[in-house]
Parts: structure tokens; C-alpha cells; sequence
């Protein structure tokens, strides 16, 4: 007997949001699945943030439309808000509060909370319970976003940016926390960091300029568009992309001058043909040339890294 594909848990169909003369969602298709933790990931300004905030319901779409749970957090916006949280960018906190007082405030918000005990020690915040959360630092009031958007234990979660001005460990533990969390309902997340999305995520969705340009799971995504990897080198000649990507074993090449040299980045079908070409070339003169197994950059960069709103061509 087939077993029925469960119903989505968040579905946006035909998004459009304009802000004046900008379109920061220019029909936007997703469904998010329970159990999925998938990753919103685009540049400054491709339209993650008015995503989330569509689905939260804190922006109205100029066409479309979006359920979550079966519901529409525009019409039905308390049945949503007891099925969602969020831990938005930059959030402001209430700052005189005691890290116990706010995660005590945000939970009398929900139906069926955590333990306030448990969210703090999963944030690893017991030693500033107490605390006023003006007197912590940036990378602990971060934790406290987390905690807030944890404290609910709703069947939806979303992060916008959720490590963004962390340091490296802080960035591992947070991690850690959004993994314990995902496989229960659905996670969603907006971010610009490629480890961050290719760590954490089930699902990719890569938005450039308000659009979906691909969407897949992290593997799928490097078969279809990463090659062989990258190959990246420096060299004295003023060389241009559209030269590099003619090369032999190349799919698609930037160049960047700064000060007296050239940065070469090249994704590559075929890595030793790329590498063999660009040691033969006379007007090249590569130096310290390194090479990169396939990346969730490389797909970023294949498909955003080109001219602004150029098309996409794909391979056969």
C-alpha cells in the first residue's frame, strides 16, 4: 500500500509583493513539508526576509497567497500564530527584562510552552538567568532570539539570519540548537552563509531579485550546478570573465582586479582540464592556484554571480 504524501505545512503560491517600484517577491512558488528544515538562501535584497514575513503574516502580499497549516495567517492570524514562531534579524528585546522574565513573557503567548528551565539551558544561558538582557553581550542577546522563537514549541520555526554577528563557536552552538529542534514540524531559514545551509538544511531554495533560481536538497543542487568543484588562483594579468570561461573544463568564471593583481574563481566540469589550461596559458601566469571539491558556493555563484537579472542557461 502507497503511503499518502503528507500535507505541507507551509504552502506559498504565486507570492507578489511590491515596495513602491521594487518587487521583493516577484511569484513565488514553496512548500514546506513536516520534518523538513529548509534553507532561504540569497544575497542582501533577494527577498528572504519579505518571504518569512509574508508567512508570519506581518506583510500583506499584493497577489498570492499563503497557508500555513491550512490556514491564512492574513485572515485566520491567531489560529497561525499558535502553530509558528519566529526569531527575526536584528529583533529588538526587552531590555530591563531578565532572561527568565522574557522567556517567562513569551510563553504565556502559546498554548503549550517549554519548560522555561529547559529553553535557557539548551541556549546555554543558565548563568545569565537572572540577568538584565541589556547587560549581556551581542552574542548572548542572540541567544536569547533563539530561546524566544524556541519557548513556544510550535509546529513551525523560523530563523532569519540566526548567526549572523556571531563568532565562530557561538555560530557551532547555535547550530546545535537548530538541530535538536529540526525533524519536529518544520524548520524554515534565511540565510547568506553557504556552510550554514549546506550544515543544516534538508532543503535548499536560492532566491536572487524576489525569484526562486533553484530549489533542491544540498546534494541535488551540487550534481546539477557545482561540476567538479572550483579551481581559484591570482595572476598579474588583467584577464576578464568572459576569457576564463572559454577555457577548456570551465562552466562559469569571475574575475575581481585589486590593486595590482586579478582574483580568478573558476567552477569547472572538469577540474584537470580547467587546471591543465590555465598552467598552458602564456597570458595567465597563474600563482598560488587552488583547487575545491563541489560547493553550495559554486551553485550560488552559477546562479547568482552573473549580471544582474540575466538569464539562466542550463546545460544539457
Amino acid at each position: 500500500m502507497l503511503k499518502a504524501t503528507p500535507e505541507p505545512l507551509i504552502r506559498v503560491s504565486g507570492a507578489v509583493k511590491r515596495y513602491g517600484q521594487v518587487t521583493a517577491l516577484a511569484g513565488v512558488d514553496v512548500e514546506v513539508f513536516p520534518g523538513e528544515t529548509v534553507g532561504i538562501l540569497g544575497a542582501n535584497g533577494a527577498g528572504k526576509t519579505t518571504l518569512i514575513e509574508s508567512v508570519m503574516g506581518a506583510r500583506l502580499l499584493d497577489e498570492g497567497d499563503i497557508e500555513v497549516c491550512g490556514f491564512s495567517p492574513v485572515r485566520q492570524r491567531e489560529e497561525c500564530a499558535r502553530r509558528m514562531s519566529l526569531q527575526p534579524q536584528g529583533s529588538s528585546l526587552f531590555k530591563h527584562l531578565s532572561v527568565t522574565e522574557s522567556l517567562e513573557l513569551w510563553a504565556s503567548f502559546y498554548p503549550r510552552p517549554r519548560e522555561v528551565d529547559e529553553v535557557i539551558a539548551l541556549v546555554e544561558l543558565e548563568s545569565k538567568r537572572r540577568t538584565r538582557v541589556k547587560t549581556l553581550s551581542s552574542g548572548q542577546q542572540q541567544r536569547v532570539r533563539l530561546a524566544l522563537a524556541l519557548i513556544g514549541d510550535t509546529e513551525i520555526v523560523a530563523f532569519d539570519e540566526p548567526t549572523v554577528g556571531l563568532d565562530p563557536l557561538a555560530r557551532e552552538q547555535v547550530w546545535d540548537v537548530i538541530r535538536q529542534r529540526a525533524g519536529r514540524g518544520a524548520v524554515v531559514m534565511a540565510t547568506q552563509m553557504m556552510d550554514e545551509a549546506e550544515v543544516l538544511c534538508d532543503r535548499i531554495v536560492i532566491m536572487d531579485a524576489g525569484r526562486i533560481v533553484a530549489a533542491g536538497g544540498v546534494g541535488e543542487l551540487l550534481v546539477r550546478y557545482a561540476g567538479q568543484g572550483s579551481v581559484s588562483f591570482k595572476t598579474v594579468a588583467p584577464v576578464d570573465a568572459a576569457t576564463m570561461k572559454k577555457l577548456p573544463g570551465v562552466l562559469w568564471a569571475s574575475t575581481r582586479r585589486v590593486g595590482g593583481s586579478t582574483s580568478v574563481r573558476l567552477v569547472t566540469s572538469d577540474m584537470a582540464r580547467a587546471q591543465a589550461a590555465v598552467r598552458a596559458s602564456s597570458s595567465v601566469r597563474a600563482e598560488n592556484l587552488k583547487t575545491v571539491g563541489p560547493s553550495l558556493g559554486d551553485v550560488f555563484l552559477r546562479l547568482v554571480g552573473r549580471e544582474l537579472n540575466a538569464p539562466i542557461h542550463e546545460e544539457n
